[in-house]
């Protein structure tokens, strides 16, 4: 009778590298974080034009050389630092698809609508607000951003034709408004100028802008509740 057979070995090896190519990217991700961060930072503080890499590296606790070798350029650093604020983490998740968002895409009333996407708005023009006006008025002078300024407001536009659909969908949408229209309205009230001009220029707060756009959506985008 043939001996009983054993397991195969395990390489320490192998078992070594997968564990040291695990802590690299980890080590990798948080440095990434780190320079996003100081990035950010300094944009808003000084704008882009005025902020070097070699700023940004100081900041980050990083060489210029581990910052151009994680982006590439300055401008691709920027790109990222907008994504990743506007969606509060590097999690490869688009924001309509987060759970917030998906709550008010798929709300059964204006007034669960409209409170859905006040409070969604408001979050993310507070992480991320001042910052994409950073980066819109550095794409005014600098044509390496152009396209990023350019492609930002398609994909938000894109966004706001996707909520306005699926309030279509639902039969929120107030009658003779058709999608086209309400994505137009949705854009305007949860723009970065807007929030921009009520809670720096007039002193709002947050929570009052969040209030101003739930009332407005109820007032001119969704169909008045049943009563």
């Amino acid at each position: 009778m043939s001996p009983p057979s054993r397991p195969p070995a395990s390489d320490p090896t192998t078992a070594k590298r997968a564990y040291d190519s695990s802590r690299r990217q980890e080590q990798a991700r948080r440095t990434r974080r780190r320079v996003v961060e100081a990035a950010s930072a300094l944009f808003v503080e000084q704008g882009y034009a005025a902020t070097s890499v070699a700023e940004v590296a100081v900041a980050a606790e990083v060489s210029p050389q581990t910052i151009y070798g994680a982006f590439g350029t300055k401008a691709a650093l920027l790109g990222a630092a907008v994504e990743i604020a506007l969606v509060g983490d590097d999690e490869p998740v688009a924001v309509l698809d987060r759970p917030e968002a998906q709550e008010a895409l798929a709300a059964a009333d204006p007034e669960s609508a409209a409170a859905g996407f006040a409070r969604m708005a408001t979050r993310l023009l507070e992480r991320a607000g001042r910052l994409l006006h950073a980066a819109d008025a550095a794409a005014q002078e600098d044509p390496d951003l152009r396209a990023l300024w350019e492609n930002g407001h398609r994909a938000r536009l894109a966004d706001m034709r996707r909520t306005a659909d699926a309030f279509a969908a639902s039969g929120l949408l107030r009658p003779g408004l058709d999608a086209e229209a309400a994505a137009d309205l949705l854009w305007a009230l949860a723009s970065p100028d807007t929030f921009r001009s009520f809670t720096v220029l007039r002193g709002w707060s947050a929570r009052r802008y969040q209030r101003w756009v739930r009332d407005t959506l109820l007032a001119t985008v969704l169909r008045p509740a049943d009563r």
